[in-house]
């Protein structure tokens, strides 16, 4: 229950920021109050990212300070992707690559 209301509480926000009646400054600091929750994220969500993006395995994997290998294992779901990892994938469904280059 609380999540939904941190959620609605985050668009409203949003919106109000975008209307000028809400500061870049106060937005930032409901986001250190309460992030955007990380979300799991499939293997074929990581593949759709990927194709998205236009990369390569390879090309990806550069892109998220990780191996190929790796790309390959969570796109097949051999293992999933945790912490930092999973954090920056959230960042770039979310905000493209612009938000980490």
């Amino acid at each position: 229950m609380t999540s939904k209301i941190i959620e609605s509480l985050r668009a409203d926000l949003s919106e109000l920021h975008q209307a000028g009646v809400v500061s870049k400054v106060t937005m930032r600091e409901f986001e250190s109050i309460c992030p955007t929750p990380v979300r799991e994220l499939t293997a074929s969500d990581i593949r759709d990212l990927r194709l998205a993006l236009n990369f390569s395995q390879p090309v990806f994997a550069l892109h998220l300070n990780t191996t190929a290998s790796t790309i390959r294992k969570w796109e097949q779901g051999d293992s999933r992707p945790a912490g930092p990892a999973l954090k920056l994938l959230n960042v770039l469904a979310d905000k493209g690559l612009q938000a980490i280059i």
